[in-house]
């Protein structure tokens, strides 16, 4: 502990908390309060031990597992550079086990005893709660009985003054019929036996307070104190040694995957190294021995039978020197184009010229040509395909755009919204700038990774209203642009219909069931428009956009079949009002 803050707690406002009559209280409860966290952390560290044992033992299993698969179904899977080298990466999660296991070990050790701990404290702080509470009792069971005699005491004495200013020609009578005399000497008997009880327990009572001040209310505050300390810095130093053990984990574990050592590759230098099309001339050269003509596939002769050839005449055919040179120029010829078919589907011709005559391909090694590239690693593609976003099938977009089957759009649009425009005024219902909307969709259809300029121009400290609407505007767009209603064409009807049904039990668990029932696209992506929508309607003070707005909004928007009609609109409204009602009950809770 640092000397300054050693000294705060010797300020005398802190000495006249420790002394007072609340002290025991106050102490105690902060002392319950360090031992709840130092519970709290440690089944957060047995827990976070659980799960990284589960965690790298069932790595090492499956990694295992896969290896051996490898080796049983060795005659199906390539054998080439991907092979080793996956199996490579593979061999990193056993290592990674190796690693995980000394801190699952560590984070028990420290459940151990942040455990023993925690019962110790408990103990002792039970012990001086017992003992302090019982002199506080003894003390005020003390000035209780001195109270009571002080009250016994004054009584008496009023009795007897009341006796002696009394007039003695009045006749007074006792149950004794005692004389006034009488009466007052019995009386000042009293007072003296109540006055030496009163003096006794005032006396007994301030003893035993002297007693709570002077010696046990410090001592009781000093061990609650200290076991306040003692638990404190316990829980402190257990927290530096997880945060120890956690920087070890992570450095090993990224020592392991990217060794500093050069000798040793790292993952991604394995992955860097393999070499495909190396890997197809090597399994075709290992096929070479295998090649053997098909006999199947051997045309026919044309052969004459020998019974009418005997009627043919006999005679010397003419010497044709050019015949069979010709037929050898033709195979040859077919030979040779052949090859260099091969040669361009292996990417290994020009591309860029026709044709010319080709030249014999005597060898599958190609880097015996002259004219072949270098062959490294995989090649990239020189043509980027366009894959916009607006416009297509959500189950397409989340393919290559998505994110936990939700579009990245439509999450950067939502989080942006909910980030500078809950408190926006008639949010969803005021149309942005079409021009801004439209560059902005036309940008993401170019290049799907555009969706991270949605918001980028805003500035937090000054936020401009027209381009959270240009937001809005484009969410709202890109769910009327799809190709099918967000609820789908199939259930589309369905939702219709039941809505109409004026039983709301019918309709909560309908509502379910067809929700259920749509693709995992269409699922995900109308879980995270009605969760944002029901956050926008809880801001409904500042935006004036209640649920049932955001409904008459939205619900032509996701039940889109170009209807008009103010019935059926009204119908879709429902949908979406009804879907946020139950929103916890039909989807998994938002995070």
């Amino acid at each position: 502990m640092p000397e300054d803050s050693a000294a705060l707690l010797d300020q005398n406002n802190i000495q006249e908390i420790l002394n007072s009559d609340s002290s025991l209280d106050i102490l105690l409860t902060r002392l319950k309060q360090s031992i709840t966290t130092g519970e709290e952390f440690a089944k957060y560290i047995k827990k976070k031990a659980q799960i990284e044992d589960e965690h790298f033992t069932q790595l090492k299993k499956f990694a295992m597992q896969t290896k051996a698969n490898f080796k049983t179904h060795q005659g199906k899977l390539k054998n080439d550079s991907f092979s080793n080298k996956l199996e490579a990466i593979i061999s990193l999660d056993e290592k990674l086990h190796d690693v995980g296991n000394p801190y699952v070990k560590a984070l028990t050790v420290m459940y151990d005893e942040l455990s023993s701990l925690i019962a110790t404290v408990s103990r002792s702080r039970k012990l001086i709660k017992d003992e302090a509470k019982k002199k506080e009792k003894d003390l005020g069971d003390a000035c209780l009985a001195a109270d009571k005699a002080k009250q016994k005491y004054y009584h008496l004495c009023d009795d007897l003054e009341k006796l002696k200013t009394s007039d003695p020609n009045k006749k007074s009578f006792s149950l004794k019929n005692k004389s006034v005399e009488q009466q007052e000497d019995d009386l000042s008997k009293k007072v003296d036996s109540a006055d030496q009880d009163y003096k006794m327990k005032s006396t007994a009572s301030k003893k035993l307070r002297d007693e709570v001040l002077v010696i046990h209310r410090p001592n009781n505050s000093k061990k609650l104190k200290n076991l306040i300390l003692e638990m404190d810095i316990a829980m402190n130093v257990q927290l530096q040694k997880y945060a120890t053990w956690e920087e070890n984990l992570i450095m090993n574990s990224g020592v392991t995957i990217s060794p500093i050592q050069s000798n040793k590759p790292s993952i991604k230098a394995l992955a860097n190294a393999i070499d495909n099309e190396k890997d197809l001339y090597d399994y075709l050269v290992r096929s070479e021995r295998s090649v053997a003509p098909n006999k199947t596939l051997i045309p026919v002769e044309y052969v004459l039978h020998p019974s009418l050839a005997k009627n043919q005449r006999i005679s010397k055919p003419f010497l044709n020197t050019s015949a069979p040179k010709n037929n050898h120029t033709n195979v040859a010829a077919a030979f040779n184009s052949k090859s260099h078919i091969i040669m361009l589907a292996l990417g290994l011709g020009d591309s860029g010229t026709e044709a010319k005559s080709p030249s014999f391909y005597s060898s599958l090694d190609p880097a015996s040509q002259s004219n072949t590239p270098e062959l490294k690693g995989p090649k990239v593609l020189k043509t980027q395909i366009s894959q916009p976003t607006f416009g297509v099938s959500i189950e397409d977009v989340i393919q290559y755009a998505g994110q936990d089957n939700v579009p990245y759009v439509v999450k950067k649009c939502f989080e942006t919204i909910e980030r500078y425009g809950l408190d926006l005024e008639g949010i969803y219902r005021t149309s942005g700038n079409k021009a801004a909307v439209q560059q902005l969709k036309d940008s993401i259809d170019q290049n799907f990774t555009n969706y991270l300029l949605i918001g980028s121009n805003i500035d937090g400290t000054n936020v401009h209203d027209a381009d959270i609407v240009c937001v809005a505007s484009l969410v709202k767009l890109y769910f009327a642009s799809l190709p099918e209603p967000l609820l789908t064409n199939e259930y589309h009807q369905s939702f219709i219909e039941t809505v109409k049904s004026l039983d709301e039990t019918f309709i909560a668990k309908k509502l379910h069931h067809l929700v259920f029932n749509l693709p995992d696209g269409a699922y995900f992506t109308l879980r995270a428009l009605i969760f944002h929508l029901n956050r926008v309607a809880e801001h409904q003070s500042s935006n004036r956009m209640t649920a049932k707005s955001l409904a008459i909004i939205w619900g032509p928007v996701i039940l889109n079949d170009n209807s008009m009609n103010p019935q059926d609109l009204s119908y879709k409204s429902k949908v979406v009002e009804e879907l946020m009602l139950i929103a916890n009950e039909i989807f998994d809770p938002d995070e």
